[in-house]
């Protein structure tokens, strides 16, 4: 599949590159279902192990926010307690740090599938609140591709979530045609890659240069 990228206006328009640009007051949601290779991207990219417990800041101020930080801080303290119970209030603290991240006026990065609506809602409307343009990058793997990758990282979900977030996801590729405001409203800018072009991607850089574009370095 060759990268596409969708821009919500006609200045955004740029080429298929190993280096995005955004402007500094962005969220990106980096989304794809359950070991597509978001976290491995965001790993390389900003040097992360996945055991962070807070909401990662890169040198140059970008906050990366991912709901195994808040499991990773949750876990010691209910470990004897099955995830399911739980799991609830995992994904409060996850959504409480977007909203931190944002309120700092630091470009954001989400780790987040974004194959469930109401959530791709919610981050539009914080995105409203606090002034900054949503830009997506969608990571798009085979089923198969996608179970490998969980089982490689120990972060599986039951084979039911992921038949779930499959058919989820099979319903945002076909919104991806009609340009990044189907996928989320009000989004600026859609870049869809395929697991190689993920891995060929070097950086997500936020600069005042650029508004939501992508090039080739």
């Amino acid at each position: 599949m060759a990268i596409s990228i969708v821009p919500a206006r006609p200045e955004a328009a740029h080429r298929a590159a190993a280096v995005l640009r955004y402007p500094p007051r962005s969220l990106v949601l980096v989304g794809g279902v359950p070991g597509a290779g978001k976290s491995t991207l965001l790993n390389r990219v900003y040097g992360l192990d996945g055991t962070e417990t807070a909401t990662a800041c890169s040198a140059q101020g970008v906050r990366i926010v991912d709901s195994q930080q808040s499991r990773n801080l949750l876990t010691p303290r209910l470990r004897t307690v099955p995830y399911p119970a739980w799991r609830w209030a995992v994904h409060v603290m996850h959504h409480v740090r977007i909203v931190l991240a944002l309120r700092s006026g630091n470009p954001v990065i989400v780790h987040e599938p974004g194959t469930r609506w109401t959530i791709r809602r919610l981050l539009a409307w914080y995105c409203r609140c606090f002034a900054a343009e949503a830009h997506l990058v969608l990571i798009d793997a085979a089923p198969e591709e996608a179970l490998r990758g969980q089982v490689l990282r120990g972060r599986r979900v039951t084979s039911r979530s992921h038949r779930a977030h499959t058919r989820r996801w099979r319903r945002l590729l076909a919104a991806c045609a009609k340009g990044p405001e189907a996928v989320v409203p009000g989004a600026r800018s859609l870049v869809l890659l395929d697991r190689e072009q993920a891995r060929r991607l070097t950086a997500v850089e936020f600069t005042t240069a650029l508004s939501g574009a992508a090039s080739r370095q």
